[in-house]
């Protein structure tokens, strides 16, 4: 045997040890992305401290931060200013950190969902699906049990809705139509329900629920009624708490499908884990407010789905999206205001008629209401908060510093890639609804979860490509999927659970 061939051995190590050391070395784009995603990164973390100097300044320097809707009614949840400076710019209060076990729940979750993200572009789409609503659930879970004291006193719904939803009694047509006439003797105002630490709240009746329609305190009723109780003992009202995450969790397969619909498969794929892994998690578990976000987005996902060229049915596609968006108007009053991006993806696809069947669609559920007695032009004009100019600059500061700590590092790239994105329309529909929230004075506090509905569609952005194709639409590619930035947006979640109250 000669030497050449005892050395070949050696030499076909030496390759296998050089393919594996250059396999190990970040290609010059993976490097560059990396670099995009700290600039990113960065950012946020300049926008978050600042937004927090901002919500110190307006506390110190003691500006009013209460309004009213009449000359003696305090606008809610700014009535007491000394809980809304404790919490500012949250409602839910600052508190000196606490590492309990529990913390160890939202942690191993935000793992597993950072090791299985990259495989979100090679499973099945269905599957993909049901791991985004599955991670989505577990998510909000678990940020909710991490709350304290105990594993389940972040999956208990506020006590207030319970006490409301008892006062619904076997008459909820007369309920809707003594909302907004003022507390009738025996109504919900009237009366104080015991929270879970012992002490008493005013049960809200319609003056203080003024700042959203009745939807939500009858889905808690009817909820009861089907037997998933809650407004009977507090053992109950943790499997309501879990019914109600459960209905906030779908909504993420729904948000899925308008974006593969709009910016196209990959896009999409890459988003249900951007989607799942977001602080604004923190209010979506056991919140009846947070539930808005399922009929919004299913109103967007058969607007956007039923006016793809060759679908069938449209119109009636367009009208179901219509029904579903005055559903949504009967949670939140903003929310419904997300059918202008509906009526933006008709206009990209050139399908005019049916902004006439989805209007209609709308005004349906609007009159069916009125009929029973609530009107819901008569519940938007007691909902609008008046206040000087300084308390809505104070409040408007506030709630960039609220949207900017809820969005995640996400959020600063979805930032820099708007003018990208061919999911504008969402842009745009998410845009109106904050507008409208601003002039018509229900934003003045508590973003956190009345804009929960639009969060989504913030976050859309972040997976445009750069540089913008040249075609008129991505229709191949996808903006790659941020991993640091998700890691970061998983790790401010946690760092919100642990100083921030459970309620």
């Amino acid at each position: 045997m000669s030497g050449r061939d005892l050395d070949a051995p050696k030499e076909a190590g030496a390759g296998h040890v050089g393919r594996i050391a250059r396999r190990s070395v970040p290609s010059p784009e993976t490097r560059a992305a990396v670099r995009a995603q700290a600039v990113d990164l960065g950012l946020w973390l300049a926008a978050a401290a600042f937004g927090l100097l901002v919500a110190s300044l307006v506390i110190r320097t003691g500006v009013e931060l209460t309004g009213s809707r009449t000359a003696t009614e305090p606008v809610r949840g700014l009535a007491a200013a000394g809980a809304e400076r404790a919490a500012a710019p949250f409602r839910l209060a600052w508190r000196a950190p606490r590492l309990a076990p529990a913390v160890l729940l939202p942690v191993s979750v935000a793992i597993v969902t950072l090791a299985l993200a990259r495989r979100s572009t090679r499973v099945r789409w269905a599957v993909l699906l049901l791991l985004g609503f599955a991670g989505s659930l577990a998510w909000s879970v678990a940020l909710a049990a991490a709350a304290g004291p105990d594993l389940s006193g972040g999956l208990r719904p506020p006590p207030a809705y319970l006490a409301a939803a008892r006062a619904v009694g076997d008459d909820p047509l007369g309920y809707l139509a003594d909302w907004g006439s003022g507390p009738p003797t025996g109504s919900p105002a009237a009366a104080t329900a015991a929270t879970a630490d012992g002490g008493a709240v005013l049960v809200p009746g319609p003056a203080e629920l003024a700042g959203h329609p009745p939807g939500p305190i009858l889905l808690v009723w009817t909820l009861d009624r089907l037997g998933i109780g809650g407004v009977a003992g507090s053992g109950e009202a943790v499997a309501l708490g879990l019914a109600l995450t459960v209905l906030t969790a779908a909504a993420v397969p729904l948000v899925a499908v308008a974006v593969r619909s709009l910016c196209h498969e990959t896009a999409a794929r890459r988003a249900v884990p951007v989607l799942v892994l977001t602080p604004w998690a923190l209010w979506a578990a056991a919140s009846p407010e947070a539930v808005t976000i399922l009929p919004a987005a299913a109103a967007l996902a058969v607007g956007v789905v039923g006016c793809e060229p060759g679908r069938r049915w449209p119109l009636l596609w367009a009208l179901a999206s219509g029904l579903l968006l005055g559903v949504t108007s009967l949670f939140d009053y903003a929310a419904v205001w997300l059918g202008v991006g509906v009526a933006a993806a008709y206009f990209v696809r050139r399908r005019p008629l049916m902004n006439v069947f989805t209007g209609l669609g709308a005004l349906l559920p609007f009159w069916l209401f009125f009929a029973w007695g609530f009107s819901w032009p008569d519940g938007l004009a007691g909902a609008r908060a008046s206040a000087g100019v300084t308390t809505m600059l104070a409040w408007l500061a506030m709630d960039v510093a609220v949207v900017v700590l809820a969005g995640g590092p996400v959020l600063a790239r979805a930032v820099r890639r708007v003018r990208l994105t061919p999911g504008w329309p969402f842009l745009v529909g998410a845009g109106s609804a904050t507008l409208f929230s601003l002039c018509a004075g229900l934003a003045w506090g508590g973003v956190e979860q009345a804009w929960l509905p639009l969060a989504p569609w913030l976050a859309v952005a972040a997976l445009a490509p750069r540089p913008r194709p040249d075609g008129p639409g991505d229709t191949v590619r996808a903006g790659d999927l941020p991993m640091l930035l998700l890691g970061a947006s998983a790790l401010v979640a946690v760092i919100l659970r642990v100083v921030l109250s459970g309620g």
